[in-house]
């Protein structure tokens, strides 16, 4: 298993292994926290709320990133798994017509380490991460009931391009779901990290 670790004051990353029990049954733990899910997972309706993602719907491994066009990796802190962050550039999930723009993704799967300051030291390094791989812009999509979301975002630099309505269910309505798209500077430095 191919492993990064970019280690900053007990933060750390390694690629996900989707052949791993131990990698999956985290995922689906994250993936049906009721305090979150709704956050990072988009819902029709309360029914598809309702039902819950099982650890044997994960892929066996990852999709092919032999060029360097997507990345999923567990974020540790002090060598503990908490959380998921992800980057693919050029996805068919992307709404920006801006050419070599990464979609970015992260889940902080342990409540206690939210909104502590981990989530833009996480985004930074996927920026980097990202940059390094040739992306030139960083587009996020995150629902208008996520206003903690939306102000983090904001606050890193990202700018609302587009708003679809009725996109997604939460708290018993439809609501829309904001695209967010970030230029990325030229990539000249390294990234915090060692193979």
């Amino acid at each position: 298993m191919s492993r990064e670790s970019g280690t900053h004051a007990g933060l750390s990353y390694r690629d996900v292994d989707l052949g791993s029990s131990v990698d999956r049954e985290l995922l689906t733990r994250w993936y049906n926290d009721p305090t979150s899910k709704h956050l990072y997972s988009r819902f029709a309706d309360a029914e598809a709320y309702s039902r819950q993602v099982q650890a044997q719907n994960w892929p066996a491994s990852a999709e092919a990133s032999s060029a360097g066009l997507r990345r999923q990796l567990l974020v540790l802190v002090e060598g503990v798994a908490i959380g998921e962050a992800s980057y693919e550039i050029d996805s068919d999930k992307l709404l920006s017509t801006a050419p070599q723009t990464a979609w970015l993704a992260l889940v902080i799967g342990e409540e206690r380490l939210r909104g502590c300051g981990l989530g833009a030291r996480i985004a930074a390094h996927l920026e980097a991460l990202a940059a390094k791989a040739g992306a030139r812009h960083c587009e996020v999509g995150v629902f208008a009931y996520n206003s903690r979301a939306l102000s983090f975002f904001v606050g890193l630099g990202y700018e609302e391009f587009l708003r679809r309505p009725d996109r997604a269910w939460w708290d018993g309505r439809m609501w829309s779901e904001v695209r967010l798209l970030k230029p990325l500077p030229a990539q000249g430095g390294s990234v915090d990290t060692a193979q």
